[in-house]
This record gives C-alpha cells, sequence and structure tokens, in this order.
C-alpha cells in the first residue's frame, strides 16, 4: 500500500491513499487459445466455459460476439443462450436456420457450432458469460481468433471399375493424397471395405498421422503374416496389397483421407476429411482350398544364386480325377529354373521335371501322368503341373502329400552408394520456444531409391531413440510421444525435419539423423545400400525470469481539518 498527501490549502488536507491488492479473481473465464485454423465449409467448434460462480450447479448464460480483420472495433453479436433475438442481421438468419448454435455441456460450458465455415466468418470471437450476481469479480470474458482457409486436400483412386478375382489371387490399389495448405499439417489414410448390407464400412488397414500402421478389426490375422500391407510411395501414394483375397473381401472398397492440424493447446484436429471413389470388388471362391507355405529362409551371399522353395498341403480328389498345381513367379523376366516334384508321406521327396531357362524340359516321372504348361505374362510366368489321377497316382492324391515348387538362378548386383546428407549446423536457442533440425539428402544413387531415417538423441544419460521411420515412412520404433511435444515431417529433396515445440532443459544434447538408401533388386526386393549419419548439437539457453503482479488500484480521499488554536 502506498500512502500520497496532499495540501489543498493552508487549513485543510487531502491525502490520496492508493491501495495495491494483489490475489486472483473469483471468476474466470476460458476458451480454447487460438489461433484456430479451420477449412472453407467445415464446421467450427468453439468450447467456453466459466467457473467461480457462487452457484455452480445453476445453468449460466453466454454470449458469443465477433470482430473482422478488416474492422476489429466493431462487435458483431452473433448468438445468446438467454435472448433468441441477440444476433446481427445475417448471423440472426443463420441462427434461426440452426446453422449457427450454442449447445449447452453442462451447467458451465457451452459449444458454439457453425455447421460450415464461410471466408466471412474469419475473425476474433469473444465468449461472455452473463453475470446475474450483481457485483463483479473476475474476467468474464474471453477470446479466441479463427482462420477459414482453403480446402487443399485432394484424394483419389487408382481403380473405380469393377474388378473381380478368384480367391487367392493378389489386388493392389493406390490412393493418391496430398494437401497444398500453407499451414503445418499431417495426413493420415485408410483403406475401408463396405460389404452389402452392413450399415456401416470396416478399416482394412490404416497409417495414421504419425506414420503408425493399424490393421482393422478381422484383418489382424492377414497383417500379421504379411498378406495385407499399406505402403507409402513418395509424397502422395498410398498402396493397399492384398496378397491372398478371400470370399469375405468382397464388396466396395474405398480410401480415406483426413488432415490433422495441432491447435495451440497440443491437441490435434481433423480439418477436412475425403474419400475416393469406390471399388467394387467380387471374388469367386474355389471348391478345394490350398495351403501354400514358404520354405525356411537362407542367408544369400552377394552375387551367388538365390533358391526359393514353396510347398503346397491340402488338395483332394478322388480317383479318375485330374489335379492341376500352379506355381505362380512373380516380377521382371529372367532366366529362371523351376523343378516339381512331389513328396509321398514322410519320403524324399522325387522329382517329377524340371524347366530349364532355355525350355528345356528333363522329366524323371512317368510323362503319361504328368502334363506342364506355361503361361508367361507382363508381369509374371505361371507354371501350372497337370497330375493325371489313376489307381497308382490315388493314394499320393487322396492322402496328405505335398507338391514343391522350387526357382533358383537370381542374381543381386549391388550398385556403388553415392548417398549423402547435408551437414547440420550447431543451435542455440532460448527455452520454451519452438526448434525445427534438418536433414537434407543432397546426392543419391537413385531416383527409385527409398530412404529409412532415424533421429537419435544424446546426453548424459546416454543415446536414446527420438523416432525410427522406414522406407516407406512408417513409424517402426518411437520414444516419445510424437502426438504432443515432438513431430517429424518429410517433404521434397527429401528433407527430413524434427521439430520440438516449447524446447526445455532436456532437450539439450547431440542430434543425429542416421538416413538409411534402399534400392530394389531385379526380383523386386528391397535391400539396404548404405548408411550415411550427420550429427550437430542443441543448446537450449535459460532467459531471465520475470516476476508478475496483478492488482486493483484503488482511490481513497480523507480530509484533514486543523483545529483552530
Amino acid at each position: 500500500m502506498s500512502d500520497i498527501l496532499k495540501f489543498q490549502d493552508s487549513d485543510e488536507f487531502i491525502c490520496v491513499l492508493s491501495v495495491l491488492y494483489s490475489g486472483e479473481a473469483r471468476v474466470k473465464t476460458e476458451v480454447q487459445a487460438g489461433p484456430l485454423y479451420r477449412v472453407l465449409g467445415s464446421p467450427l467448434y468453439i468450447t467456453c466455459s466459466v467457473s467461480g460462480f457462487r452457484n455452480e450447479n445453476t445453468d449460466k448464460h453466454f454470449e458469443f460476439r465477433m470482430t473482422k480483420p478488416s474492422n476489429p472495433n466493431r462487435d458483431i453479436q452473433i448468438i445468446s443462450s438467454n435472448d433468441d433475438n441477440f444476433g446481427y442481421s445475417n448471423h440472426l438468419i443463420r441462427v434461426r436456420k440452426n446453422e449457427i448454435a450454442l449447445k449447452r455441456l453442462s451447467p458451465n460450458s457451452v459449444r458454439f457450432e457453425i455447421k460450415s465455415l464461410l471466408k466471412a466468418d474469419e475473425g476474433e470471437y469473444e465468449c461472455t458469460a452473463v453475470n446475474l450476481e450483481g457485483a463483479y469479480d473476475g474476467e468474464y470474458s474471453a477470446k479466441t481468433v479463427v482462420k477459414v482457409i482453403e480446402d487443399s486436400l485432394s484424394v483419389s483412386s487408382s481403380a473405380s471399375t469393377p474388378l473381380s478375382l478368384n480367391e487367392g489371387e493378389a489386388l493392389t490399389l493406390t490412393c493418391l493424397a496430398s494437401s497444398s495448405t500453407s499451414q503445418h499439417t499431417h495426413l493420415s489414410v485408410a483403406w475401408y471395405l463396405h460389404k452389402d448390407g452392413q450399415e456401416d464400412a470396416q478399416p482394412i488397414i490404416s497409417l495414421n498421422r504419425d506414420f503408425t500402421l493399424s490393421p482393422g478389426q478381422g484383418f489382424e490375422r492377414r497383417y500379421q503374416a504379411g498378406l495385407i500391407r499399406l505402403d507409402k510411395w513418395g509424397e502422395a501414394a498410398y498402396n493397399l496389397q492384398m496378397a491372398e483375397v478371400e470370399p469375405s473381401d468382397q464388396g466396395r472398397i474405398y480410401c480415406q483421407a483426413q488432415e490433422w492440424i495441432q491447435d495451440p493447446d497440443g491437441s490435434w484436429y481433423i480439418i477436412i476429411q475425403k474419400n475416393a471413389e469406390e471399388m467394387t470388388l467380387t471374388v469367386k471362391a474355389t471348391e478345394n482350398r490350398l495351403s501354400v507355405k514358404m520354405q525356411q529362409a537362407v542367408n544369400v551371399a552377394e552375387g551367388g544364386g538365390l533358391h526359393l522353395s514353396c510347398k503346397v498341403d491340402g488338395s483332394r480328389v478322388t480317383v479318375g480325377e485330374k489335379l492341376e498345381l500352379m506355381c505362380r513367379v512373380r516380377g521382371p523376366h529372367m532366366p529362371v529354373t523351376v523343378t516339381w516334384s512331389v513328396q509321398r508321406e514322410a519320403k524324399t521327396p522325387d522329382t517329377i521335371l524340371t524347366l530349364s531357362p532355355n525350355g528345356t524340359i528333363s522329366w524323371s516321372a512317368d510323362q503319361n501322368h504328368y502334363q506342364l504348361r506355361v503361361e508367361s505374362r507382363k508381369t509374371e510366368v505361371i507354371y501350372y503341373l497337370l497330375v493325371i489321377a489313376s489307381n497308382q497316382l490315388a493314394v499320393i492324391v487322396n492322402n496328405p502329400g505335398t507338391a514343391s515348387c522350387s526357382h533358383f538362378g537370381a542374381t543381386l548386383n549391388r550398385k556403388i552408394s553415392r548417398l549423402d546428407v547435408s551437414p547440420i549446423p550447431a543451435l542455440t536457442r532460448n527455452m520454451n520456444t519452438d526448434i525445427t533440425i534438418t536433414c537434407s539428402i543432397v546426392t543419391k544413387t537413385s531416383e527409385s531409391s527409398l530412404y529409412s531415417i532415424t533421429w537419435l538423441h544424446e546426453e548424459n544419460a546416454g543415446i536414446k531413440t527420438i523416432v525410427s521411420l522406414d522406407r516407406n515412412s512408417i513409424v517402426m520404433e518411437s520414444k516419445v510421444d510424437l502426438g504432443q511435444r515432438i513431430s517429424m515431417r518429410r517433404s521434397k529433396g527429401p528433407t527430413f525435419e524434427l521439430t520440438i515445440r516449447q524446447a526445455r532443459i532436456s532437450d539439450n544434447g547431440s542430434y543425429t539423423c542416421k538416413v538409411g538408401e534402399w534400392l530394389q533388386d531385379p526380383r523386386g526386393e528391397w535391400y539396404l545400400l548404405s548408411t550415411v549419419s550427420k550429427s550437430t548439437v542443441l543448446t537450449i539457453t535459460e532467459p531471465g525470469e520475470y516476476i508478475y503482479f496483478s492488482y486493483f488500484r484503488n482511490m481513497f480521499t480523507c480530509h484533514i481539518q486543523l483545529a483552530q488554536k
């Protein structure tokens, strides 16, 4: 408290007492922190709450106003919870059409809603809690800013015409999803199956905004077996691969993209969502189901031969019927040797025939019981073995025997890596600021190369992995909550950006970006060619401390009358 003494005249003094009161206000009104970026034509939701009124259980009344950037001094009344005619002109019309509404969430909170944003809705919004208690003590209004941006999300699918497949055949679909907004947003992409007769579509597989893959309910088994995949190619392509379709996959398949933005309070919000056109899939069921298994994988030295083997179990035919087995070799055409053999119970497999790369067939079994047919297509070669059943062979096909097809002769020739990553300069930043560390690829071996990346953080406690993404930008390992303070973004180049929001002293230390370059061999398989790492040191400085005081200033006047002698 401070006293100020002033002379009014010789006989009377006026002292002005300036009293400073510190402390918290009783009533507090809050809205979501801005700016809130929302897409033109999408809905807007703003939650407003108040606390500190004497009676917490009675419904509080709220009013919403706005000011536009072109005239920030003019308040425009929009809607009130206790006055149906509160809004001005155009807003009142939209309120009566239920295009703008105020929904009560609790006695002390409401949600302001605009069903479809107009460009004219951009501005600063103010929520006011109506005081019905008489005396004022606190903050009865709160403001937030809304920015209305254009819709730049584009979603399309590679196939929209109906497709018919046999059970066990492969399905590959491509979804193109991209956004050209200037804001920092993330995309999530999911493939859906809408079965006939079901009200809702079910997700097949999804890639969320943090590049984490999740199979849909009912597709977990095939996902874990590697029969269902979602691969990200380049900046905008998301490929759905189903290695063996099943009759239950029949229906309408489409992809959905969602664009997310992080609001100032740290929460993520879907600003726009779009579906690509549907593709109708028909799956023809086969009468006999075969079980196909790959034999145990072997390590192959660089430059050596590659031997692959598969087994087919579970085919049953009756005496006199024919059995046809199929061996499909996908990928670029190259010299391949194929061997068909049959194993009777626990005995050693007997070779039926061997087909050499030049087309020569070497028979080891009776040709009267087998026929070979080969179909050469653009991306695959199919080898059919027809087993002509007889009394002699009925035992083979009726008992649980196996037939296997082997392919070998593929040679892997690796290129010499030219991968190089730009140096990362040392950084010094203040605490509570946002920091971006950039890792750019400056030299690449091939335009078709894909890149995996791992960000490492080294401090006194040791080295830890922040996040690790595979060549398809799928999160493989993460030691932090990517949805909160730390995020990673990939842009053209490619360039990888690690962003740390609201930096802390614990973020000090050395940061390393480890990039791996992946190439495809002639068979279509990906292999790691080389890795390059670059490091930088981040120093977080602690600014000086500031102490803020909140006070009320009241003026008191006192009159001092001097007594006459």
